[in-house]
């Protein structure tokens, strides 16, 4: 880890900057990125299932803009750094079907995208046959359990990009992610951070501090987290690519509320809280590796 550059605009951790997209290094590698997304666009006819149900433009959404350069640079740095035979395993960790994973084998990487959707298996399956991505390869494995279908110490480096913030019980991930990972690999996770914490998404102040307690319990942290002033804070609002979330009309917050009060009881379940407004929130950002 020690040759990893510390003089650019994404050597470090924290919350993503709105300043950092002017950055010249940031928009050479968005710029690549964008090519990317637009090559495997162009072939989504032949893979993509109707059942698919998350973004087919990932790339351009609030965080996202930030949070795949930010990775993306990392590993690119990061596999200089390894022995290229065999080629290095990173593991993405809810994946998802998306242009990204084949990005990252064109640089060499074996990539094994992981999901719970059944319907990622099929699509990226397809995607393989008609999506350019050697010297690499891009597989899948199906997560079907609490654990996460890898061997101990399998990988060389692993992914986790805004999914953490989803899970309300994010200590097994945590644990199988530092399981599975190679001693002294790399740990590259984004979350997306909630500032308005009475709307009831995850990771309000008090559920950051547990998160961030364990990652410091399980990883070691390679950069340092920067502070940004707060007009800079790349955020929903700020953000090139604003999250689009409309209030919700009379008829949509009923059925919300019947779910909430009435279905989830029945059910066994707790009643969560009802958003009525667009989310606020931020992204932040950490590089991390696993103890020797």
């Amino acid at each position: 880890m020690n040759n990893l550059r510390t003089d650019n605009v994404f050597c470090r951790s924290g919350l993503a900057a709105l300043s950092e997209l002017n950055d010249p290094e940031y928009q050479d590698i968005f710029s690549s990125l964008e090519r990317e997304q637009y090559t495997f666009l162009e072939r989504e006819p032949e893979f993509r299932s109707n059942e698919y149900r998350w973004p087919r433009d990932p790339l351009h959404d609030f965080s996202r803009v930030w949070e795949y350069p930010y990775v993306y640079h990392h590993l690119a740095a990061y596999f200089k750094t390894l022995p290229q035979y065999p080629k290095p395993v990173v593991a993405d960790v809810g994946s998802g079907v998306t242009f990204f994973p084949f990005s990252l084998a064109k640089i060499g990487y074996q990539v094994v995208c992981t999901d719970i959707d059944p319907i990622c298996k099929r699509d990226l399956a397809l995607a393989r046959e008609c999506v350019p991505h050697s010297p690499g390869t891009v597989g899948f494995r199906l997560i079907e359990s609490t654990s996460l279908p890898f061997e101990d110490s399998e990988c060389d480096a692993l992914y986790c990009i805004s999914v953490l913030e989803h899970i309300p019980d994010f200590e097994k991930t945590i644990a199988e992610m530092h399981r599975i990972l190679k001693p002294g690999g790399l740990c590259l996770i984004t979350c997306d951070i909630n500032l308005q914490p009475e709307d009831g998404l995850q990771l309000d102040s008090a559920q950051y501090a547990r998160l961030m307690s364990l990652i410091d319990t399980s990883f070691v942290r390679v950069y340092p987290e920067r502070t940004i002033h707060l007009a800079n804070v790349l955020t929903t609002r700020t953000s090139p690519y604003p999250r689009k979330c409309s209030t919700p009309g009379a008829a949509r917050m009923a059925c919300r509320l019947m779910k909430q009060k009435i279905l989830k009881p029945l059910l066994g379940r707790r009643p969560g809280r009802i958003r009525t407004a667009a989310p606020h929130l931020a992204v932040l950002g950490l590089v991390l590796k696993k103890g020797m």
